[in-house]
């Protein structure tokens, strides 16, 4: 009897100290938080927004259709939008990512999903190159042709998906 009392004290024993290691570990590992995504960056939602509001009061003033005999008077608008977008994707490509490799593998599954190359490191990179592409298809038809109604409506929507995107991201990361 004697001997079965003491294996059980002993399995007893190793079970606890099983549950004691699993609560510690726990412990440990509820403290710590994967970074799977940059860091919020306040400077970069700041100039989002600005040029958000720029790139839609364009938009806004060209909504009745344009001339190509008056590209003139807006190129330097279309030159600055273009160049803000431009310093943003910068911006946003430049930061630090993170360094664990769940995104690594994240990108991976996407870019196998995907048709047309691999996934943005970055999801709000690429919506903010392709603002910049959109403004500047805008200006080359602008310049060329002018701008109807319509081609004007197109363009913004196209815009609004893509600012839609990179400012839903942007605002996400701030946590």
């Amino acid at each position: 009897m004697r001997q079965t009392t003491s294996k059980r004290s002993f399995a007893i024993s190793r079970s606890s100290s099983f549950v004691s290691s699993c609560i510690a570990a726990t412990a440990v590992l509820a403290g710590c938080a994967v970074q799977l995504a940059p860091l919020y960056d306040k400077a970069l939602v700041d100039g989002l927004t600005s040029s958000n509001a720029e790139t839609l009061e364009l938009i806004a003033s060209a909504s009745g259709g344009t001339s190509k005999d008056t590209f003139a008077s807006r190129e330097p608008r279309y030159s600055r939008i273009i160049g803000r977008y431009d310093a943003l994707t910068l911006q946003a490509a430049a930061r630090p990512a993170p360094s664990n490799n769940v995104g690594e593998s994240v990108r991976r599954i996407v870019a196998a999903r995907r048709t047309g190359g691999d996934a943005p490191a970055v999801p709000s990179t690429t919506a903010i190159d392709r603002i910049a592409k959109t403004v500047s298809q805008m200006r080359d038809t602008d310049r060329k042709q002018g701008l109807t109604p319509l081609e004007v409506t197109a363009l913004r929507d196209q815009a609004l998906i893509f600012m839609d995107q990179a400012l839903t991201y942007e605002a996400a990361l701030e946590r």
